[in-house]
């Protein structure tokens, strides 16, 4: 038995149904936005996008390159993947803000991971984000108050093993 070959009668009846698997994948897609209320395209800036509705196979990968680099390209291509090509151009001419650009994202990746969420939902998402990132790299606040130590307020300075020893003399009877 050859590898195209079915090896049971219910794959047969689903590749006879659906015409081979990008029949089958378009359908299941179909179904699921449908099931979901959602449209197939959304206008964003006034760009016509279709609403992803899988990731593509290596987006995550992609997406945690680039946080090491620098350029356009790699970007470009990522947004690409979810989007389509050239969007990018389009929503910056639109006078897209960077925050804005952030909500989107967040919205067409949650859609691509098959988890739909609305606009208010990611923008919610994005504005937490931005509260943890606000946080972060701020010292924690004290919650020692002054007076109950004693200590002048300066760190200490280091001590040799030599100086941690007891300066008392034993006496010798």
């Amino acid at each position: 038995m050859s590898n195209s070959e079915p090896f049971d009668n219910d794959t047969a009846e689903q590749e006879n149904e659906f015409q081979g698997f990008d029949a089958f994948w378009g359908e299941t897609l179909r179904k699921e936005a449908a099931e979901h209320g959602l449209a197939p395209t959304e206008v964003i800036r006034g760009v016509k996008v279709k609403v992803p509705q899988d990731l593509p196979l290596k987006f995550r990968a992609k997406a945690r390159a680039m946080r090491n680099e620098d350029g356009d390209d790699a970007f470009r291509e990522l947004l690409a993947g979810l989007f389509g090509a050239d969007v990018l151009d389009a929503w910056d001419a639109a006078g897209m803000g960077a925050r804005e650009f952030r909500v989107v994202l967040a919205w067409g990746m949650s859609h691509g991971e098959g988890t739909p969420i609305t606009w208010q939902q990611a923008y919610e998402s994005v504005m937490a984000k931005d509260d943890e990132a606000g946080d972060e790299g701020k010292a924690p606040s004290s919650t020692r108050k002054s007076g109950g130590s004693g200590g002048s307020g300066r760190s200490s300075k280091p001590t040799s093993a030599g100086n941690t020893s007891s300066r008392r003399q034993t006496s010798r009877t």
